[in-house]
């Protein structure tokens, strides 16, 4: 009996060719223009680290839709260089990105915009710093020309490992 008249042979067959040709093309969450962001806690600072498709950033903050919807402040001018864009983009996140510690609103300090030039995905650092002893609360808003954003928090636990030996941490 040839394995092609099995059917149970032919229908796995069949379900792993359709696997491979479905999952082997790359996969990224920027296609689907998606943001990520990772809200990191550190000893008197925080950082918000925000990856997301400039192309599509850029689309939505020139959407009239968007700013009649009420999503954006004011619609970006079409004409504008890629620094122009960077500026608005910038200081358009400072102002619509929202950051409570223990309850207590934070403002930023500084933003910082890196374009991976060979990709369309673009990197957002807002910076800031607080006072606290221990943060028990962080509460973020986006802006929402961000669209969904996937948010990740962070607080670090720094050990000194010294050469040949281990450092273990408890969650």
């Amino acid at each position: 009996m040839y394995p092609l008249n099995n059917f149970k042979f032919a229908r796995l067959l069949l379900l792993l060719v359709f696997g491979v040709t479905t999952f082997s093309a790359p996969l990224s969450a920027h296609d689907l223009n998606e943001t990520s962001a990772q809200v990191i806690l550190r000893d008197g600072q925080v950082e918000v680290k925000i990856i997301t498709d400039i192309n599509y950033l850029v689309s939505r903050l020139q959407n009239n839709q968007a700013w009649l919807m009420g999503d954006i402040e004011k619609v970006m001018p079409d004409n504008l260089s890629d620094n122009e864009q960077q500026i608005v983009i910038k200081k358009t996140l400072k102002q619509g990105t929202h950051l409570m510690l223990n309850n207590q609103m934070i403002s930023f300090e500084r933003v910082t915009l890196t374009n991976d030039n060979d990709q369309h995905s673009v990197e957002i650092v807002l910076q800031a710093k607080h006072q606290f002893k221990e943060v028990v609360d962080i509460s973020v808003s986006f802006d929402k020309s961000l669209g969904v954003v996937h948010a990740s928090f962070v607080k670090p636990r720094y050990r000194l490992v010294g050469l040949g030996e281990r450092a273990e941490v408890s969650f």
